[in-house]
């Protein structure tokens, strides 16, 4: 069993006048999260440019590493934990919106640029990035993607593939429903930050915590706007094809030792393991269990050598 305490901010609540004054608010956000011991901290989208001018210089972005990720990573380091801000980046002469993530001693681990920014961004000169990698962490691996990113599969895809298991969310709009279909169908757990409410949704497609400036008491000051969850990161997503009869040997083996969450409207079920000597990866090796999207790929792989020659059909 592993573990992760997860907080994601309700930031910037529409944003400040400038870049100087976002940044002091989300370190002192960062400095009220360390009660909570967080393993991880995420801030919405553009957190750092929020509420300054649209035509201000601020939307150029800064470099990453830059000044925003040093205040924010020095925070961090005296907390011990993972952070993602959102933020534009600019690099050389091309500006990417961005959500960044800092290790738990400062540094910056890794930057995703998001794949599918809006019309209107692009417009403006925001480029699309290519890639949803995942990094190592000492909770396992994580991702990120950003608000409209919700609306194409493609990313979730690459998320899936690169085995993320936590994705962070930054995002101007909060996306409702589609939390718990990307989690369950994608087999992750999903940490969203939006301005006005934030949440954290399990791989069944459960949420496990929700918060932020459109409840009454956070908006009068009496809680913070503060979404935050413990989960077991030692959690893989499985279809029940060619897995579902070994169940029974799964559980007549490790009894107390695993969850099983079934999901039969979905042909899935979701495997924990609650043991620490033992991982779902152990578990997986020993049952020969085939992971979600090793079998989705085998099974698109598979379609791809029957269609050799193309299919006539007349009608």
């Amino acid at each position: 069993m592993k573990t992760v305490k997860l907080l994601s901010i309700s930031f910037p609540r529409g944003g400040y006048k400038n870049v100087e004054q976002n940044v002091e608010h989300m370190v002192r956000h960062l400095e009220e999260t360390a009660p909570y011991r967080p393993d991880f901290v995420c801030f919405t989208e553009v957190a750092r440019e929020l509420g300054c001018p649209q035509d201000s210089d601020a939307w150029m972005g800064e470099p990453i590493p830059g000044p925003t990720t040093e205040a924010i990573g020095r925070v961090a380091a005296e907390i011990g934990t993972h952070v993602i801000v959102g933020m534009q980046e600019r690099w050389e002469d091309q500006t990417f919106n961005a959500a960044v993530l800092i290790g738990r001693d400062g540094n910056v681990m890794g930057r995703y640029h998001k794949v599918q920014p809006t019309v209107n961004e692009m417009a403006r000169g925001t480029l699309p990035g290519t890639q949803a990698n995942s990094y190592a962490t000492d909770c396992g691996r994580v991702g990120m993607c950003i608000c409209f990113d919700l609306k194409f599969p493609e990313v979730a895809m690459m998320l899936a593939r690169s085995g993320a298991r936590m994705v962070f969310f930054p995002s101007m709009f909060n996306g409702g429903m589609r939390h718990a279909a990307w989690a369950r169908d994608y087999g992750v757990f999903l940490v969203v930050s939006q301005s006005q409410e934030s949440s954290i949704t399990d791989m069944c497609g459960h949420r496990l915590a929700w918060q932020g400036y459109s409840e009454p008491l956070v908006e009068q000051g009496k809680l913070p706007p503060f979404a935050f969850a413990e989960i077991n990161a030692d959690t893989k997503a499985y279809h029940l094809d060619f897995n579902q009869n070994k169940l029974g040997d799964i559980h007549s083996t490790y009894r107390a030792g695993v969850r099983i969450h079934i999901m039969r409207p979905e042909a899935t079920f979701v495997l924990e393991s609650l043991m620490d000597d033992i991982s779902v990866e152990d578990i997986e090796a020993e049952f020969e269990l085939e992971d979600l999207w090793t079998y989705y790929d085998r099974s698109r792989t598979m379609r791809g050598e029957c269609l050799t020659e193309p299919v006539a059909i007349t009608h």
